[in-house]
């Protein structure tokens, strides 16, 4: 690689990073958000609650979880852009819009409590039968000051509170059965 093209690329990196730098400190500025802390050992307390089995669950941070209210995640997910990405198949799919969905969520916000649901089972709501595996968001969120547990197609931004880990989630065209979370 040439020495012009390393500076051109030096440069472009420096500005793209302060581009970067100040887009996520305009988002947490317009947001305001006042994060709640709890624990991993919380977190895998509540979801076992919820139905979901302690091996299905990987929570990575464990010291310091964040979350914030149903109403502020509702404005989040409104503004972010995730679901304006143009579905193209094996290049941006499913995975890919729940990485960047969670993504967003830690780096603009903090909010390390947003994981993957990773091999949900896509099943046909008129026979049940099995029609392929797909990935979504999960996330905790407090509504009224009680913590609940969320379900996010980020490709169109519903939302659906999840009660009970082994009832179906009919948030699409099909049902949804819940399988891995991944934080």
């Amino acid at each position: 690689m040439g020495t012009d093209k390393q500076k051109q690329i030096k440069m472009f990196k420096s500005f793209a990073k302060t581009l970067h730098d100040k887009s996520v400190l305009f988002y947490r500025m317009s947001f305001r958000l006042k994060p709640k802390k709890t624990t991993g050992a919380y977190v895998k307390s509540f979801l076992a609650s919820k139905g979901v089995p302690l091996s299905r669950i990987s929570l990575p941070d464990t010291r310091i979880l964040q979350y914030v209210s149903i109403e502020e995640m509702r404005d989040i997910i409104f503004y972010d852009s995730t679901d304006e990405i143009v579905y193209e198949a094996d290049i941006q799919d499913c995975d890919d819009f729940s990485d960047i969905f969670q993504s967003h969520m830690k780096e603009n916000y903090k909010l390390n409590i947003v994981g993957e649901a990773r091999n949900i089972e896509l099943l046909d709501i008129e026979t049940g039968g099995h029609l392929n595996w797909h990935r979504a968001n999960i996330f905790i969120a407090d509504e009224n000051n009680v913590m609940k547990l969320w379900f996010l197609e980020p490709q169109t931004d519903k939302v659906v509170e999840v009660e009970d880990y082994n009832k179906l989630i009919k948030l699409t065209g099909w049902l949804n059965r819940l399988n891995i979370f991944d934080f």
